[in-house]
């Protein structure tokens, strides 16, 4: 079972560099741990666009891990810098496709 999960955050007015600063400071530290598959920032264009960070966890074990540690503390104060409730979610991932299944479905159109 992999773990993924997605924080959207929307900067408060003029913090959007801090905010990108702290996810990126975090971003290569959170890759190197144990049980990382991926880590990602991605964020829409315009001041007020919305910074959505990826992870994507090989178990629940190594996912709790980071949470418990002083480096997601880190990614808690970046949440401070919305101008709302970050939007947080996680997803248990049973299993994954990827092109295979594009090539299968487009393959079988009438």
């Amino acid at each position: 079972m992999m773990i993924l999960s997605i924080v959207k955050i929307v900067p408060l007015p003029g913090k959007r560099e801090e905010l990108l600063c702290v996810l990126g400071s975090i971003k290569g530290p959170i890759e190197a741990m144990s049980g990382c598959l991926d880590c990602r920032i991605c964020q829409e264009e315009g001041e007020e666009g919305e910074i959505i960070f990826l992870e994507h966890w090989q178990s629940w074990e190594a996912f709790i891990r980071h949470i418990r540690s002083e480096l997601y503390g880190r990614m808690l104060e970046a949440m401070e810098l919305s101008q709302r409730e970050p939007e947080v979610s996680f997803f248990e991932v049973s299993s994954m496709r990827g092109m295979d299944l594009l090539k299968a479905v487009r393959s079988q159109r009438t």
